[in-house]
């Protein structure tokens, strides 16, 4: 585990599911927790653990070690059901990135500093845009798309620095997103560096999210995969089999819960 990172407590609120430890807590007890952690000027790591990356997780050790620094939170009614195959018990709140990430930077100090990377060029163009008017009391201090030759590590971590960001918020999909964050963190004294999967492409109106409800029934995962049925299928179909089996061995072989 790297010594510059805040590591998340690993009791009482965290549950094993799989291969990833995974917060139990509210989402406001989360955000409460996060934001004393930036106080420590250690760089601290948020993730959204859904299905896929739990699968990824499963099939590449160096992507377990990468995800113990993470304050890790379940998405999606996958994780909702893998958790009652694991220890008999749900969670009790479904942290969605794309609902979540709004709260936890509602709750940012006054004055923070945001960098946004990943997504296509117009994509986090407008996404950086729309935050800044809806986050007005956060500054939008830099971004960089997830295509173009600027993202190699190095210079861009140099850009992340030179910002002053407090916030780096990191599209690039699961797992490349863990795995750059893994990576670069460590070269920082300091900052919140969040995972943020799909939400450049909702928050510049450039992907249409689900009726909110069918958000509400947990189902908006069909509802992404009738739109990418071509690169979706997989992730519903062969890696719900590999997780499911995967995690009910694990309950087999430590049938008391962990709480």
């Amino acid at each position: 585990m790297h010594t510059d990172t805040h590591a998340p407590n690993p009791a009482p609120m965290v549950r094993r599911v799989g291969p990833l430890n995974v917060r139990t807590d509210t989402g406001d007890a989360i955000i409460e927790t996060i934001f004393e952690a930036t106080r420590s000027d250690k760089t601290t790591r948020v993730g959204f653990a859904n299905t896929h990356l739990l699968y990824c997780a499963l099939r590449e050790p160096p992507l377990q070690a990468t995800l113990e620094d993470f304050y890790l939170l379940n998405d999606g009614v996958g994780m909702h059901l893998l958790s009652h195959i694991a220890v008999g018990e749900g969670f009790s709140e479904n942290h969605n990135g794309t609902d979540f990430i709004p709260r936890l930077l509602d709750a940012a100090p006054d004055g923070s500093r945001l960098f946004l990377v990943g997504g296509q060029a117009h994509v986090v163009r407008e996404a950086a845009a729309r935050m800044a008017a809806r986050f007005p009391r956060l500054v939008i201090c830099g971004f960089q798309d997830g295509y173009s030759a600027a993202l190699e590590d190095d210079e861009l971590v140099e850009r992340v620095i030179a910002s002053r960001a407090d916030i780096i918020l990191v599209a690039l999909g699961n797992p490349l997103q863990e795995r750059w964050i893994g990576r670069c963190a460590p070269r920082l004294e300091r900052g919140l560096f969040v995972a943020v999967g799909a939400l450049f492409d909702f928050f510049a109106q450039d992907k249409p999210r689900a009726p909110m409800f069918i958000r509400k029934a947990r189902l908006e995962w069909l509802f992404r995969l009738s739109l990418e049925p071509r690169r979706l299928l997989r992730r519903y179909t062969l890696e719900i089999a590999v997780v499911t089996w995967a995690v009910g061995k694990q309950r087999l072989s430590r049938p008391e819960t962990l709480h």
